[in-house]
């Protein structure tokens, strides 16, 4: 039987959250990716007793894994780890190298497929927000998820109700929506969390925010006399539903859930500037930032104009990429 022994500076160590995850429990499922190890102790001066949450995580994380506190080396382990920072460095001390643990972490739930703005603006927010909630023991993504849905009923309100402000305010909270985005993808990652059901209702919930902005936008303008905007914008919903439709239909026979990345994956593999550029200028998180400036600057009619003929071009390369895709098969 082989057996690992994590090594904790104290109990509170042992027990602190990283990237909601006690230390402990983390460190176990750390090593036990090594498929011999059948066995783990965890070494506290005068001994450890794991609370509750530290109990759920172990039966979560490592079923069938034996654990057990100790005050001290009781026999010769096949590994020895430091709990506080199994692979960084021990000399940083215990408080800092669980923070520095909990960044690596976080660092890590990224995605390839994240846009320019994403990459540079909304995941430095997101982390930050998702490293806050990942202090409380009982978050889940899905809390992270009904956020992102009030966020989306507060900003159609304001598109709906508030004129020329409300378009203000219903894009600032577009872009609040695009920042949280993430945050619910991030901590699943960071838990272990990660299921196809929660990945459909982010996927779901991220396309009827972005339904709901355009068309509360062309609304709010209607309602302001901007007609020919409005309908612009209404013509290039309709186009965006129709292919988010699509794309999602596929990918749902394809066996993958319920998403709408289908073209994005297909020109980012392409490596090239080109394809990079396209993909991230038809993006959620670059036309999020680009409706907050342009209605902040008094441009939303020019948004919906530019917005329809983005979305009549990006139509255009889903049907001929889904095409493609059916007469490869």
């Amino acid at each position: 039987m082989a057996s690992v022994l994590i090594v904790f500076a104290s109990s509170q160590t042992a027990h602190a959250l990283v990237a909601g995850i006690p230390a402990a429990a983390r460190a176990a499922h750390h090593a036990a990716h090594d498929g011999r190890i059948t066995a783990c102790d965890v070494l506290v001066p005068g001994g450890w007793t794991p609370d509750a949450l530290c109990h759920a995580e172990f039966a979560r994380l490592v079923p069938g894994l034996a654990i057990r506190g100790v005050g001290n080396r009781e026999r010769t382990y096949e590994r020895e780890v430091r709990g506080e920072f199994p692979d960084g460095d021990a000399a940083l001390g215990p408080e800092a190298a669980l923070a520095q643990w909990d960044r690596a972490v976080l660092a890590a739930t990224a995605k390839p497929t994240d846009g320019i703005v994403s990459r540079h603006i909304n995941r430095p927010v997101s982390r930050a927000v998702s490293r806050r909630l990942l202090r409380v023991p009982w978050v889940r993504p899905i809390h992270a998820t009904y956020v992102n849905m009030a966020l989306a009923v507060a900003m159609t309100a304001c598109l709906l109700l508030g004129g020329a402000w409300g378009a203000i305010a219903g894009a600032l909270l577009f872009q609040a929506a695009s920042m949280f985005d993430g945050v619910d993808g991030e901590i699943a990652r960071a838990t272990f969390r990660t299921s196809a059901r929660g990945a459909t209702l982010d996927s779901l919930t991220d396309a009827a925010t972005n339904f709901a902005f355009i068309g509360g936008l062309a609304a709010n303008l209607w309602l302001r006399g901007l007609e020919s905007a409005a309908y612009a914008g209404l013509a290039g919903l309709v186009m965006l539903m129709l292919g988010t439709a699509l794309l999602g239909l596929t990918a749902r026979r394809s066996g993958k859930g319920v998403n709408f990345d289908a073209v994005k994956a297909r020109f980012l593999a392409r490596g090239t500037l080109a394809a990079k550029v396209v993909t991230w200028i038809t993006m959620r998180d670059f036309i999020a930032a680009a409706a907050v400036v342009l209605v902040l600057a008094g441009l939303a009619a020019a948004a919906l104009w530019t917005f329809a003929a983005i979305v009549a071009a990006w139509l255009v390369v889903v049907l001929a990429t889904l095409a493609r895709g059916f007469a490869t098969r």
